[in-house]
This record gives structure tokens, C-alpha cells and sequence, in this order.
């Protein structure tokens, strides 16, 4: 999954637009963005939760694909255990 695609597979799931920003820091949402000037000037990317102006449950990832997946995966299954899904 590319980041480009992550909002779209988030709504067709159910999570609200609000709740992600793809490329950059937004209050009160989960972020997922590329890290240019990674230590090994790779490109990294980073995913976490921003909330006046601190960042937490911060990760950091060697590829935008897993970035990505992590984040679906921590959203869909926040909105199907809120739901009370098995």
C-alpha cells in the first residue's frame, strides 16, 4: 500500500477522513509522512499520533509500505474493537 492510497482503504473501512493526515503534521489526527533526511538518507517514513504539537506512539519505518499497513492496521482494528467485533 502507498500512502496515496491509505486514505481511500481507510474509508472503505469505515475510519473518518479527520482521523489521518497523509504527508504531514496535523492536531488531533494520525500522521503518516516521509522522513527525507533519514540517518541512512533513505527516505524513511514515521507514523504517529500529533496532538498540540507533541508527536506519540511515534514509529518510524524503513519503507512507506509498511508505514502504511501499520497505520490501517492500527485504525481498522481500533474502529472493529470499538464496534465490539469479535
Amino acid at each position: 500500500m502507498r500512502a496515496g492510497e491509505l486514505a481511500g482503504w481507510l474509508a472503505a473501512a469505515g475510519v473518518p477522513d479527520a482521523a489521518v493526515s497523509v504527508g504531514a503534521e496535523a492536531d488531533r489526527a494520525w500522521c503518516v509522512r516521509a522522513v527525507p533526511d533519514g540517518p541512512d538518507g533513505t527516505g524513511e517514513w514515521e507514523v504517529f499520533w500529533c496532538d498540540g504539537g507533541g508527536r506519540f506512539e511515534w514509529t518510524r519505518f524503513d519503507d512507506e509500505s509498511a508505514a502504511c499497513f501499520s497505520l490501517f492496521g492500527r485504525l481498522v482494528w481500533a474502529r472493529l474493537a470499538g464496534a465490539g467485533q469479535p
